[in-house]
């Protein structure tokens, strides 16, 4: 039912964020490491993998569900949704760990969005522009395929 698909997301979403954001916030950490290196930065500074990025999931559960309550339920859509809402949350972890590690690093410049610019939306993001200020943040949709990236 569309009740029970609703309180199984409730229940197992902050789970797999916890633990997939929390394995992608701890990759994105090497993969920022490894970019520093390459760079040349000098002095020490290790990234900090972000906490998982759990804020909204009940809105998310509640939202992805819509579909099965329809007159015709419409389990595909609801799949769809939540999958794509899941893996922008898991993936946030990754985001924010590049973002703020780029602003705490003494020898970063900022980070900037990279992505292939899959849709139009993210082809509007992808301009090169280095940011280096906290509070802005890193616009991502469902099944989003840019990151950020530490400049140098």
């Amino acid at each position: 039912t569309a009740e029970a698909a609703r309180d199984g997301l409730l229940d197992v979403l902050p789970r797999l964020v916890t633990i997939y954001g929390a394995a992608a916030a701890t990759l994105a950490a090497d993969y920022f490491d490894e970019l520093r290196d390459a760079s040349g930065a000098k002095g020490r500074f290790r990234a900090i993998p972000a906490e998982p990025v759990t804020g909204g999931l009940d809105a998310l559960a509640r939202w992805a569900v819509g579909p099965m309550f329809q007159a015709v339920p419409d389990p595909a859509s609801a799949l769809s949704l939540a999958a794509g809402g899941a893996q922008r949350s898991i993936t946030d972890s990754a985001r924010l760990t590049v973002v703020q590690s780029s602003l705490e690093d003494p020898k970063a410049h900022g980070w900037v969005r990279v992505g292939a610019g899959e849709c139009d939306w993210c082809k509007q993001y992808l301009d090169g522009e280095v940011h280096y200020t906290e509070g802005y943040d890193f616009q991502a949709h469902n099944n989003c395929g840019c990151n950020a990236e530490p400049a140098y």
